[in-house]
């Protein structure tokens, strides 16, 4: 089965993804391996962090694009950032330097991990009232949405969008974010599965890992097709879900 992982740090020398082109490469061959066949290339836009990523991880974007075509022509490659949400981030989105998904309406979003729940929750309503289609990153990694699934149905009905990382259905990150990950995906909340793939050691990649467990909660193929594939599929391709 292919995948499209949405969700990835594979451009070098922009973020704390790959670290230069070799490991960048790397993380391309160990994706393609693992069944990915088309990939976001999601650099972090956090100025306050990394500082603005939007001239560097275009040339970067374009060197991988180049290496891709010449060893995996098959594999399609899109570029986006993860916001890192700010406060003034929205002048940075008006001017174009922090990056939509594939040039399309919808929007990675990323929080501190602690983040309080109002101000997550303040963040992503300014967003969708600004008239972005926000995707909120790793929802399980939320701490402030342990008792807070209610108002995640709510942005959801809203219009804002899910991902999830493959590897927290296997407990990689904790037991935490394990739990939040079933609760999701059987909460019927979930839209997309991506790796947040950083590196070939520690933050692989990989998408497979998490089959056993959607099969365990009894996701149906079709399901999982669509958390793996089709709904990335439309959201670089501006569609509706």
């Amino acid at each position: 089965m292919a995948f499209f992982d949405m969700h990835t740090h594979f451009l070098c020398g922009v973020d704390d993804g790959a670290k230069d082109e070799h490991e960048s490469h790397a993380l391309l061959r160990m994706a393609y391996a693992d069944g990915t066949r088309a990939i976001c290339l999601t650099p972090h836009f956090s100025p306050y962090l990394f500082g603005d990523t939007s001239a560097a991880s275009e040339r970067a974007f374009e060197r991988l694009r180049e290496y891709a075509a010449e060893e995996f022509p098959d594999l399609e490659l899109y570029l986006g950032h993860e916001l890192g949400y700010y406060d003034s981030c929205l002048s940075a989105l008006s001017d174009g330097r922090c990056r939509t998904l594939a040039g399309s309406r919808y929007l990675l979003v990323d929080f501190p991990a602690g983040v309080p729940f109002s101000t997550l929750r303040q963040g992503m309503d300014r967003l969708l009232q600004m008239g972005y289609t926000p995707v909120l990153a790793h929802a399980e990694r939320y701490r402030a949405l342990k008792h807070h699934l209610k108002w995640l149905a709510e942005f959801v009905i809203c219009g804002g969008y899910v991902q999830l990382n493959a590897s927290s259905a296997t407990g990689e990150y904790g037991k935490f974010e394990q739990k939040q990950f079933k609760k999701i995906v059987q909460a019927d909340l979930a839209h997309v599965i991506s790796s947040d793939g950083h590196n070939t050691e520690t933050r692989k990649p990989l998408m497979s890992v998490c089959l056993p467990i959607l099969e365990e909660l009894q996701i149906s193929p079709e399901k999982i097709h669509r958390l793996t594939w089709a709904n990335a599929y439309a959201i670089v391709h501006n569609k509706r879900i």
